[in-house]
């Protein structure tokens, strides 16, 4: 019996498999904002879902980049007192068995990349759109080695030489649609919003195609219930120019639980 977990900036999801090829049971619940509260509230909801049973090995993912070690985050903007803390440590410490950490989109990128969207493909760009924005590489079925981590959502998108610069994520995350709009991104039902937000979209996919010359892009993350793909295709289309197509384009199958299904993936 393994266990699995995705620690978003909003959710995190938990999960037991028995044989290691199939999820047996899921339980998702808001990720506590204080950390010794959130890692004690993972290890008692895990004996729930094992039902106090062995577990052999935990697998899971981290909303924020990693240390070399893949031990703690380094920075986490919708984590902040997660950060520097010994969560792995202290997760092996509780279920005295091996732990494994990677970045949580990137496990939600490994994630279709075996069971969802991008089977069949080679080359994966994955991009979630949620509270924050995050993203990986993923070749061969596996993430492109690195040296800290993939943060597409970090990438600048908006710099004049005069005002601050802003990041893709400063533009079409939840959080900034919340602090922006004084509302909660499921509740904005104003089209002329979301087609702004497909435009910017595009132009951080035009990065990742320039950049990472994926085969397909595939995107995640509850906001893309909000996002027109086809609309982010069309800009997509306009703004490359150095190529004479756009890469295939698809929404996340997995949905809220490409995470795990990444972790599931690290099993085999």
């Amino acid at each position: 019996m393994y266990l699995l977990f995705d620690i978003g900036g909003t959710k995190t999801r938990l999960a037991i498999t028995k044989n290691g090829k199939k999820l047996d049971q899921v339980k998702i619940f808001s990720t506590p904002e204080d950390f010794e509260f959130g890692s004690n509230l993972i290890y008692e909801q895990a004996l729930v879902l094992s039902q106090r049973k062995k577990i052999k090995t935990v697998y899971g993912g981290l909303a924020g980049p990693l240390d070399k070690t893949k031990s703690k985050l380094l920075n986490a903007p919708n984590l902040p007192t997660w950060i520097n803390k010994p969560f792995k440590n202290k997760l092996k410490q509780k279920f005295k068995v091996p732990v494994y950490l990677e970045n949580d989109a990137a496990l939600a990128g490994l994630g279709e990349a075996n069971y969802g969207a991008g089977q069949g493909y080679k080359i994966i760009a994955y991009l979630t759109i949620s509270t924050g924005v995050g993203g990986a590489k993923i070749v061969n079925r596996q993430i492109e080695q690195n040296s800290l981590g993939f943060e597409p959502g970090h990438q600048l998108i908006n710099y004049d030489g005069k005002k601050n610069s802003q990041t893709l994520e400063e533009n079409i995350s939840g959080s900034y649609l919340q602090t922006k709009y004084k509302r909660p991104a499921k509740k904005i039902k104003d089209q002329k919003i979301w087609q702004n937000e497909a435009r910017l979209l595009a132009y951080g996919l035009n990065n990742l195609v320039v950049l990472w010359s994926p085969e397909i892009i595939i995107l995640g993350g509850s906001l893309m219930d909000s996002i027109n793909l086809s609309l982010v295709k069309k800009y997509l289309k306009q703004t490359v120019n150095i190529f004479p197509d756009i890469p295939d384009l698809k929404k996340a199958k997995k949905g809220d639980l490409s995470g795990l299904y990444g972790a599931l993936s690290l099993i085999n």
